[in-house]
């Protein structure tokens, strides 16, 4: 039988051994690993964390990767200078690919057409997962596959993709981007050099600068806000998805079907062809040159000033300069 002093010494032998357990499994957890690459093309696969992408005037790509409190597997390797950092499945897929399915065309309606911001970061499992800091060249190029991803990164001098089923952060200026997020995103970039595509599922936020060329497509409630476009506006719209645009100045295509809406605030549709079914709408502040609208439902064109002859079919209704156009 241990007497008094016995038994508080083991207790206490017995604790400091369950802390010193504790520690261990915590440093694991927050160990950090780093690799350095002679590549300038970067890939991220499956993976889920905390994306810090760093631009540099070298031909050299860094990976620095710090656990977050679970240990998650993450693998780097390089082929044919691509490198390819890779995480876990998600284990909610069931061995399917999250975003096969993640545009659907579903119509989802919403009341009116405020903007939204996306849901709320969730902070708490972005620090269950790893933190991945990179340094890739500024002409290289950046790309996600089916990733979770609290993204900051600067600017890049070569392409954006992300294919990703959940995107919450911003990105600096690139040359060309091709974005594609899912419900609860909220995504802010720079301005983009050349082609620009965005492709929205669910009510998702996606907010961009300046651009030459642009094409939209939402599925549902999400919305898109663009800057100047020194181009082509073409956008697509099944449900009540929402797009603005400062000032377009070249031809623009809307297609719509449900309540969703394009608006923009100035500048010149040198063609404007617009497809509406529903109570969606096309407002343009600005000049259009020969508009080709047809208008089913209750849909509805606004436009400042047009030249040429407007070529309407339908029953949606046709304004321009405040004043409705007789059919």
């Amino acid at each position: 039988m241990l007497n008094g002093n016995l038994k508080q010494t083991t207790v206490r032998q017995l604790f400091s051994r369950i802390a010193a357990m504790g520690a261990g499994l915590a440093a694991l957890a927050s160990v950090s690993n780093a690799e350095t690459f002679t590549a300038t093309d970067v890939s991220f696969r499956d993976v889920t964390g905390t994306i810090e992408v760093k631009t540099t005037s070298g031909d050299e790509i860094d990976v620095e990767i710090r656990q977050g409190k679970t240990y998650r597997q993450i693998t780097v390797e390089e082929k044919d200078g691509l490198v390819i950092i890779t995480g876990e499945r998600w284990k909610e897929d069931d061995g399917t690919d999250c975003c096969n399915t993640r545009i659907n065309r579903q119509f989802i309606p919403r009341d009116g057409r405020e903007l939204t911001t996306g849901e709320p970061l969730d902070e708490g499992m972005f620090a269950d997962y790893p933190t991945i800091e990179i340094s890739v060249p500024y002409e290289g190029n950046v790309e996600f596959v089916d990733a979770r991803i609290k993204l900051a990164m600067e600017r890049l001098g070569g392409a954006l993709k992300l294919d990703a089923c959940y995107v919450y952060g911003e990105t600096s200026d690139v040359d060309e981007a091709v974005i594609g997020v899912v419900h609860g995103s909220r995504l802010v970039m720079g301005s983009v050099k050349s082609g620009l595509e965005i492709d929205v599922s669910g009510d998702a936020d996606v907010r961009v600068a300046d651009a030459s060329m642009v094409d939209v497509d939402i599925a549902g409630p999400g919305d898109v806000v663009l800057g100047d476009i020194d181009g082509m506006l073409d956008v697509s719209i099944a449900g009540s998805g929402l797009v603005r645009a400062t000032r377009v100045d070249g031809p623009m295509t809307a297609r719509i079907a449900g309540s969703g809406a394009v608006l923009v605030k100035a500048g010149h549709a040198d063609k404007l062809k617009a497809i509406v079914d529903g109570s969606g709408g096309v407002f343009f502040g600005g000049r259009v040159t020969q508009p080709d609208l047809r208008l089913n439902g209750s849909a509805e064109v606004r436009m400042d000033s047009v030249n040429g002859r407007i070529n309407r079919s339908g029953s949606g209704s046709v304004f321009v300069g405040g004043e409705k156009v007789a059919k």
